[in-house]
């Protein structure tokens, strides 16, 4: 049933690119006086190419207002909660608080300082797993040691915990999530530059994502729902989630939602 499925996409692929294909020579041939748009096309999406250094300015500079935002795609709808995440939301108050929280919290010098003993110590801990697994005679995966160090940095400085009390499936298995994700928004999807078969998912890349959306929204969920059981605790030494949750009821300025907070954080 599988390959019959595969076969049926395969066949339906080809017999519109060569629809297509033939409509566009079809359209060359009969209008070979027709003006061609300023700029490549990629499917049916138009593109500019600033490719000056004066035109660059001006879309970087001058104009980068009207091009702050960036076009939707699969792995904005279906990984970043319909493009709530700082990387895709649009330009505006929202989008400026995601980004005055983040550098206040998380990125910025002042936070990288204040989180420097937490870098400090999460290296200590992942130093003695090395030399435990090497004691023991055990081969050293270093990206998954790296992934387990990042992770509890990472939950120090949002959750004010660490995500994972020692090494091992768990770990391993976040840090395979991690790879799907940033593996899946990098793969060339066809329906975003022809939109108008995007629901086909040719490929089975939006399924793909759909799938792991699920998982990372069970996990985000559930630390959510665990810091706030602990709200308490942290009274006075708010962390980043902290932060974020209070901005759910900004009388203010502009709200965060429960999607907006888990987008950022996925992130």
């Amino acid at each position: 049933m599988a390959i019959d499925i595969m076969w049926f996409k395969e066949f339906v692929a080809a017999t519109l690119v060569f629809l297509l294909t033939r409509l566009f020579v079809r359209s060359l041939l009969l209008k070979p006086n027709r003006r061609l748009p300023p700029g490549p096309r990629v499917g049916t999406c138009g593109m500019v190419v600033a490719s000056t250094p004066d035109a660059a300015r001006a879309f970087l500079k001058t104009l980068d207002i009207n091009f702050s935002n960036r076009p939707p795609n699969a792995g904005a709808t279906h990984l970043a909660y319909n493009s709530q995440d700082m990387v895709f939301a649009e330009y505006g108050p929202k989008w400026k608080l995601l980004r005055k929280l983040s550098n206040l919290h998380m990125l910025g010098g002042k936070a990288l300082e204040d989180s420097a003993h937490i870098r400090s110590v999460e290296l200590g801990h992942m130093l003695r797993s090395m030399c435990e697994f090497s004691r023991r005679g055990e081969a050293v995966v270093v990206a998954e040691m790296l992934t387990f160090a990042m992770a509890n940095m990472l939950g120090q400085v949002i959750l004010s915990r660490r995500v994972f009390g020692t090494f091992g499936s768990e770990s391993n298995e976040f840090k395979d999530m991690v790879v799907e994700l940033m593996t899946s928004a990098g793969l060339f999807n066809v329906g975003d530059f022809v939109p108008s078969i995007a629901w086909m998912d040719l490929q089975g890349i939006e399924g793909g994502m759909k799938r792991l959306h699920r998982k990372f929204d069970v996990l985000i969920t559930k630390m959510i729902d665990e810091h706030m059981k602990v709200a308490h605790e942290r009274k006075g030494r708010p962390d980043f989630l902290d932060a974020l949750m209070a901005n759910r009821e900004n009388p203010n300025g502009p709200k965060l939602s429960i999607i907006n907070i888990k987008a950022i954080l996925l992130v």
